[in-house]
């Protein structure tokens, strides 16, 4: 009895970290749909990597920051993601899933709208905090811009 009830916790424990991490990816599209781009790098480590579904990848906070802030003067982002398997070990997690995003323009015309796969790898920082570490980004099929 003593052993499934510690099962259970260690279960139960592990069902809530994992939700945890996809909570943390959840945030993420929550700030981007808000063009909240200060809220979104400050989820960020300094030296992250963001792998775009083309193209090369982005090093560093300041090149994030740099390629969102264009995105972002351009397009008004809705993104939504599904979280299929989140883990966390140590001071190491990841949430990985699809997601569902429409670009609308700005300025007027015609949206953009992509589907693809998303992973997001988080480290927990000595403050405590976890931020994502690297990030990346395909397409089921090539979105033309």
């Amino acid at each position: 009895m003593r052993l499934a009830v510690l099962a259970f916790l260690a279960l139960t424990i592990a069902a809530v970290q994992a939700r945890d991490v996809a909570d943390l990816s959840q945030r993420w599209s929550g700030y981007w749909n808000a063009r909240n781009l200060d809220a979104t790098m400050g989820l960020y480590a300094p030296d992250a990597v963001f792998l775009p579904t083309v193209g090369k990848a982005w090093h560093g906070v300041a090149e994030i920051r740099k390629q969102c802030a264009a995105v972002l003067a351009v397009y008004e982002p809705h993104i939504e993601l599904t979280s299929e398997r989140s883990e966390r070990s140590g001071t190491l997690a990841f949430d990985t899933g699809t997601y569902d995003e429409t670009l609308n323009p700005v300025k007027g015309g015609k949206s953009v709208h992509a589907k693809g796969s998303y992973l997001f790898l988080f480290k927990r920082g000595r403050d405590g905090r976890w931020r994502i570490i690297e990030q990346s980004w395909t397409e089921l099929k090539p979105t033309a811009l």
